[in-house]
Parts: structure tokens; sequence; C-alpha cells
């Protein structure tokens, strides 16, 4: 068996060298659950007899962090569905009109570069909507164009 201060330990933390592989969590995999489940672990070693311990202020702390947290994770994604709403009223809007865009035109069977935009115009007939790529707007004439790409509205 290694000893903690074995030389191949060198720069692993206590963790690293004391908890099994499977309990073990880094970097960014750390989930608000991980989170939980050490500061439970923390309350089940505390003695609560022991009214001088800096441990219940660290622990209320780290709470108070815990909740901070949780709520800029709550605020966040509210912000981005409000903002995803947006996208889809402001394109919704536009069903009926006539817009002037700028259009992907695909890429390039020769070089395999993407080709300038062309700017087409057509009647807005529908609108559709994907988190990842935002308001589509399809045009009466087969054309589909990022609501973003819209350069005038008649």
């Amino acid at each position: 068996m290694t000893s903690i201060n074995s030389l191949a330990n060198t720069g692993k933390s206590l963790l690293d060298v004391t908890a099994p592989p499977a309990q073990r969590t880094t970097g960014a995999s750390m989930t608000q659950s991980d989170f939980l489940n050490i500061m439970i672990q923390q309350m089940k070693s505390q003695n609560p007899l022991d009214a001088s311990s800096s441990d219940s202020s660290a622990f209320f702390s780290q709470m108070v962090q815990f909740q901070q947290l949780s709520a800029m994770t709550s605020m966040q994604q509210a912000i981005q569905t409000l903002t995803q709403v947006g996208q889809l009223s402001n394109a919704t809007a536009l069903i009926g009109k006539t817009v002037t865009a700028n259009a992907a035109s695909g890429n390039d069977p020769v070089t395999g570069l993407p080709k300038p935009a062309q700017v087409v115009k057509g009647a807005v007939q529908s609108v559709t909507f994907d988190a990842t790529n935002g308001a589509a707007l399809h045009l009466d004439n087969n054309l589909s164009v990022a609501a973003s790409a819209v350069l005038k509205v008649e």
C-alpha cells in the first residue's frame, strides 16, 4: 500500500489519494447533488455539543453559497427562456409580411468552402423555432432563412 506522503502522490490532492476512484469528482463534472452529499457528510461528522466549532460557521457559509448558486442557475434558465420567447414572438409577427434577408447558400461543391450569402426576398408563411438555431422563417418561395438574417421588412 502506498503512503499518502509517497513521491507517487506529488501534485495530487488528498481526495485523489484517499477517496476510492468511484467516489471522486473533479472539475465541471461536480453537480449540485454532489455538493449536497458532501455537506450532508460534513453535518454527520459534526459534534452538536461543541458550540465553539468553526465547522458550523463554515457549514452555514457553504449553505448560503449553495443557495446563491441555485438562485443564479434558476435565473439563468429563466432569462434564456424569456429570450427564446421574445425571439419567437418577434418572428411570428413577420408572418404575412415580405422580408428581404441574407440566406445561406450552402458549400461550394468544388472547394467545399461556404458560398457567400445570397439576398432573397419572399413572404413569410410560417415560423419554426429550436433552442439551438433560434427562429427560422419559411418563405413562399420554398426558402428558409434565419430570423436574425432579415435585412428589411415590408
